[in-house]
Parts: C-alpha cells; sequence; structure tokens
C-alpha cells in the first residue's frame, strides 16, 4: 500500500524534511520500507518556484536519499500570490514545473507494488504553497483519478503574515475541497499555543524549525507503521494513511482534521491522555463536536496500554464531545516502538475530525470577504490570470463546508 509523499514550497519541504529526518534512521529496518523506492531512496518528490530551500534539503538529507530528478525548482518566487503561483509568471515555466512534478510522482507510482495514493504538504498562505500547490494537487487528481489524495496544509497566524494571505487561504481550501480526499490541517496559532503549553512558557520565543518540528512529529506519530496495522508476519504496508482517511474522513464533505501530539517519559497513558484532552478544550469551544477521531500510542513496550484503553477512551470521548450518531467515534493503534529520536518516550498523537474548523474558515470567510468587497488587492490576482468567477466560487466552497459541519454535528 505504498504512498507518494510530495512536498511543495519552503513550508511543504521544510516539514517533510523534518519528517525525513525521523525516518532515515529506519532506513535499514522493516518499519522505514514503506517509505524508500526500489532504489533505496525516499519516495518522495520536491517542488519549490526557487531552488535555494532545495540545496538546504539536499545538504540536511544527502543526495544518496534522494531520487534527483524528483527535486524540482524554478526560478523565481511566488510574491505570496496564490494566482501567480497557480497560473506561473509564464505560461511556459507554470506548466513546466506542473509537468516535472506529475512526471516525477509517475516515476515513484510505477515502482510502487501497491500504489494507494499521494499526500501533498504545503501552506495555504505561500504562493507557491497554496497556488502552485493547489495546481499540482488539481493535476495529480486529474492524471490518477482513483487513488487517494491528502493535503497536509499548514495555516498562517491569524495576525497577519502579508496582506494577501485571506485571498490565498480561501482559494487554496477551496481547492483541496474539491480535489483532496482528507486534509490534515495544521493551524500555526494552535501549533505555537501547544509548543509554549508543554515547555511551560520556559522560553521566551518559539523557532520556526520548532513549530516544523512539532508538525513532524504529528504526522510520524499518524503515518509510521503500527502494530496495529501491519499483517501477522510483521511487514508493515504502509497503510496508516489511508486507514487514517477512512477512519477520521470518510465523508466527502466534512474532511478536514486536526492533529496534536503529546509524549512524556515517566507519565502513564492515562496521564498523557488526560494532557492531551486538557490541551483540546482550552483550543476549541465546548460547542464543537467531533465527529471522528483517531488515537495513536507509541512506546507501548509493555504492552500495557489495553489496560488502560477504556479509560483513556471514555476521557476522549468526553473531551471531544463526540457526536450521538457514531457509534465507534474513537478508533485506537499502537506500536511498541517510541518515534526515532525520542528512546523509551510514550507518545499520544491525536487526530480529530471535528466542528472547530469553522472557526477558522470563518475567519478566512470574513477577512477575505471585508478585502474583497473593497476591492483591496484585486489588481495583483487579475494580473496574475484570476477572474471574478474563481473568488465567488472559492466563497461559495467554502461557505458550504461551514454549512455541512454544522448540519453534521446537530
Amino acid at each position: 500500500m505504498a504512498t507518494v509523499y510530495v512536498q511543495v514550497g519552503q513550508c511543504g519541504n521544510q516539514i517533510g524534511q523534518q519528517l525525513w529526518t525521523q525516518v532515515l534512521p529506519l532506513k535499514d529496518t522493516n518499519e522505514g520500507m514503506p517509505f524508500f523506492n526500489t532504489n533505496e531512496k525516499l519516495r518522495s518528490v520536491h517542488v519549490d518556484s526557487e531552488p535555494k530551500v532545495l540545496r538546504r534539503l539536499g545538504l540536511a538529507l544527502k543526495k544518496k536519499n534522494l531520487e534527483e530528478g524528483n527535486l524540482i525548482a524554478g526560478k523565481r518566487g511566488r510574491g505570496t500570490n496564490w494566482a501567480l503561483g497557480y497560473h506561473g509568471v509564464t505560461r511556459a515555466e507554470g506548466c513546466m514545473l506542473l509537468d516535472q512534478t506529475v512526471e516525477a510522482v509517475r516515476r515513484e507510482v510505477e515502482q510502487c507494488d501497491c500504489f494507494s495514493g499521494m499526500v501533498v504538504m504545503h501552506s495555504l498562505s505561500g504562493g507557491t504553497g497554496s497556488g502552485l500547490g493547489a495546481h499540482i494537487i488539481e493535476n495529480l487528481k486529474d492524471h490518477f483519478p482513483i487513488p487517494y489524495l491528502m493535503s497536509v496544509a499548514v495555516a498562517p497566524h491569524a495576525g497577519g503574515e502579508s496582506p494577501l494571505q485571506h485571498y490565498n487561504c480561501l482559494l487554496c481550501l477551496s481547492w483541496v475541497q474539491q480535489y483532496t480526499d482528507a486534509v490534515l490541517l495544521f493551524n500555526n496559532d494552535d501549533v505555537l499555543y501547544q509548543l509554549q503549553h508543554q515547555q511551560n512558557s520556559s522560553k521566551a520565543q518559539i523557532s520556526i524549525p520548532e513549530m516544523n518540528q512539532y508538525i513532524s512529529n504529528c504526522l510520524a506519530g499518524l503515518f509510521l507503521p503500527t502494530d496495529s496495522i501491519t499483517p501477522p508476519p510483521g511487514i508493515p504496508l504502509g497503510m496508516e494513511p489511508w486507514e487514517l482517511l477512512r477512519s477520521v474522513c470518510p465523508m466527502p464533505a466534512t474532511k478536514f482534521a486536526q492533529v496534536s501530539h503529546h509524549m512524556g517519559s515517566r507519565l502513564g497513558w492515562d496521564a498523557i491522555a488526560a494532557h492531551s484532552i486538557q490541551m483540546y478544550k482550552k483550543q476549541h469551544s465546548h460547542r464543537d463536536r467531533a465527529l471522528s477521531a483517531v488515537v495513536v500510542a507509541r512506546g507501548d513496550g509493555k504492552d500495557d496500554f489495553r489496560r488502560y484503553k477504556p479509560g483513556v477512551e471514555r476521557k476522549i470521548r468526553a473531551g471531544c464531545n463526540c457526536v450521538d450518531w457514531n457509534p465507534f467515534p474513537v478508533d485506537f493503534w499502537t506500536d511498541k516502538n517510541s518515534l526515532a529520536g525520542y528512546a523509551e518516550k510514550k507518545s499520544l498523537t491525536l487526530c480529530t475530525n471535528n466542528s472547530g474548523v469553522t472557526g477558522y474558515l470563518e475567519h478566512v470567510l470574513t477577512k477575505a470577504r471585508q478585502k474583497y468587497s473593497a476591492k483591496a488587492f484585486l489588481h495583483w490576482y487579475w494580473k496574475h490570470g484570476c477572474t471574478d468567477q474563481d473568488f465567488t466560487k472559492a466563497f461559495d466552497t467554502v461557505e458550504k463546508i461551514v454549512e455541512d459541519y454544522r448540519e453534521a454535528v446537530r
């Protein structure tokens, strides 16, 4: 059940770099098998509109672990503009990056014994991550309509990183809703909040690499093989991303999932679960309800999680305010191994599909509509090929997501 990972833009490649740093120590083990192709190189494609991020990635991961043809770079950035990212500086350059990306993915797919789908990592606000990322997602769905397609999307700080960020987020959210089967949404404000509280505010500032590392830990917690899903011979098939999709995002209308990750060397499973739920409650309203959830417990070397599972499940059901219509809202996976780099540490990764996402979506809608009504900054989008129809469709699509979540939790 092989997966091809596609990293787009600075954000997507930096998060991917952190994830592969955790995967590379597993290269010669069964646990690492799903992430490497027949040439013993990472089954990943790296795309950016300029080469500097990919050069750093190549140095960090060592080029012997990467397919040279899977490092795809343009010659000019995308100016934090969705339209420039989607359409390209010139049509020729935009088409070249798209064609090279699809061809690189095709080469990886042809090496898979059982191809299941693709995971695309990107930001919602950057010109490359949001615009080029949206176009790549659209093209991949067009060329590979049957396999699964998952987006790992990072939302910007609400305080603002760019005056165009709300337009970019609106348009990109519309595209991922149309063309992907699931979206793992990470909000920079939520990630920062988690890190500040996990470190007990002992540090004055949290760095971007630390935030990327946290997101990487969340992804590793979900995507690395687990004992629960690995078949009896002990050879992992890499089914975790797609079992996650089936468990958490089975309905096309409500496909946005959020992830948190907590670990501790001396804490018991009850304590880690209680801390996870405490943080969840602080970041969600009492009116928010979870449609479904997956809990991944790693570091279960003594096989004692099963004893704590009933209590942990009660905490998750109550703390996440699970909907009544789902009789089995929480799924559990376990693995005896800790995450690479965190020896002997227990960890819980909590992935929920909950109505709390509507708060962020409504924020994007409000800010984007205010600017759109005032016709602010729109000339930058018209200049690079966007039309009124793109915005109208995007507003309608994101509003429909909010309506569908409200309907699902009634």
